[in-house]
Formats: C-alpha cells, structure tokens, sequence
C-alpha cells in the first residue's frame, strides 16, 4: 500500500474525547475492505484529534501494551511491527477481520496539587478523586465478498459491535451498533461520531461558549436497554466513534471510579 493511499485514509481532523484532557487511542487501516491474499496496513494514532497523515502526539514506549487481530474463523493472528505507529496484517482468508488495540491500564489521582501517577493507597492527600483507566480501539476489515462475522464480540471490557456490515454502510444509511461491558448490554451510554475533517470547534452553529464535549457532533445516540443504538452517517469517508464509561470502582479506599475511553473507527462508501 503505498504512502498517498495511507495519507488518503488517514485524513483525520476532529476532537472526539468525552473530556478536554482525554487521550484516545485509534486505528487506521490502510484498506477497510482487502482481498485475500494482501497485506493490510494498521496505522495506531495517540492524541486529542485526528490529524493528517501519521501526524499524531508521540506515542509512549510501550504503545499500545497489545493489539491482535481475530480472523474469520475465530483464531487469533499476530500483526508484524513495522514501525512504532504502524502494524501489518497479512489477510489470508475472507470474512471479518476483528482488530483491537488497547493501552496498559492505570490509575491516576487528582488533589489539590494536581494530577499524580497511582492510586489513593499510593497518593494519600484528602479531597483527592482516583481514576483507573483504561484507553482501546477497535476496527473491523472486511475481506473479499464474506458478509458475515462482523458482529462477534473480541473481548474488550468496553466494546462496541457493529449490528450492520460494515462493508454495506453508504451515505444517509444508520450505522446500528451494540456496546458491551463485561459481555453484557451497556444501556445509556453517549456515542460520538464524526467523519474526516470535522472539528468540533468550528461547526457552523454551534455555541462557541459551551464546552468542547457538549457541542453537537455530525451522529450522536444513546445506547438504549439492549445496549444498541443507530448513528446515521450522512456523507462518505472515514468515521469514528466514541464513547466513555465510568462506572464505580469497587473498592473505595483505593480508587473511585473506572474510565473506558474506547474508539471503533470505520469507512462509509
């Protein structure tokens, strides 16, 4: 795949964090949609924004801590490091290539000093809040004609499952997506979505004052009792999507609450 192709499909502009200091993780394929028998580029991007090409924040050593791919027939492929943001999956088969990505784990605590590395049995200061984080990405391939096996779930603790072919999605169709957490429906969660080039900031429209997670995105929905939910795609191009849980952590006297800031990126035709 050569380099103008990958520029192409990593033209990203748009902020997609639940708050203004979250980092996202996310993947960029080169192709979302191969024939069997290539091979597939996997760009990782680290940051606040899509940016074009591999322009992206440097990632940490250590970045991402695992990323595999599930190929059609439910056994896990290795991917081959090109560079640090940049994998290679070798596509022998058709059907739903499954692809995740996630960062190691940890906590941070903020006091009244600011934000410190480590929980509140490490960081003891009073008033203090703790977050154990948790930061992954997932895209599906579809390779050659298969229709079938997009919608199995890849193990993530957070993670969002397309209902629909991700190769049969095209302008003005809705994207129908499920969230699970822990393998189960995740009901009332916010999903954010937006094509290449969007930037939040400077929407034609939207209130210049308010804050960056509350300004309208181009799809916005609402997991409902089943964990799904339909965002509508009005244009062709490279999408992603966002979301964030924080459920309550289990034992108060070393954390608070959990932060599951997953993207799935995808290509409507």
């Amino acid at each position: 795949m050569n380099l103008f192709r990958y520029t192409l499909i990593s033209l990203f502009s748009l902020l997609l964090c639940s708050s203004a200091s979250a980092h996202k993780l996310w993947l960029n394929p080169a192709n979302y949609f191969p024939e069997p028998g290539s091979t597939v580029e996997i760009g990782i991007g680290w940051g606040h924004k899509y940016l074009a090409s591999r322009v992206h924040e440097e990632l940490k050593e250590g970045m991402p801590e695992k990323i595999q791919a599930i190929d059609p027939d439910g056994e896990i492929v290795d991917l081959t490091k090109a560079t640090d943001d940049m994998y290679k999956l070798e596509i022998s088969k058709a059907g739903a290539y499954l692809i995740t990505a996630d960062n190691k784990p940890g906590f941070f605590t903020v006091t009244k000093d600011g934000r410190k590395w480590g929980n509140k049995t490490e960081i003891t200061a009073k008033k203090s809040r703790c977050t154990n984080f948790h930061i992954g990405a997932k895209t599906v391939l579809m390779a050659g004609d298969s229709k079938t096996g997009f919608d199995r779930a890849a193990g993530q603790t957070v993670e969002l499952v397309p209902l629909t072919d991700p190769a049969a999605v095209k302008k003005g169709d809705a994207f129908r997506v499920k969230v699970l957490f822990n393998g189960q429906p995740l009901a009332d969660l916010p999903l954010k979505t937006a094509y290449a080039g969007f930037d939040v900031e400077e929407e034609e429209g939207s209130d210049p004052h308010a804050k960056k997670e509350d300004r309208p995105f181009p799809a916005e929905a609402v997991t409902d009792a089943q964990g799904e939910a339909e965002l509508r795609v009005d244009r062709p191009g490279y999408w992603m999507i966002s979301l964030s849980h924080k459920p309550p952590y289990p034992d108060k006297a070393v954390c608070d609450k959990y932060m599951y800031n997953m993207t799935y990126t995808f290509q409507v035709q």
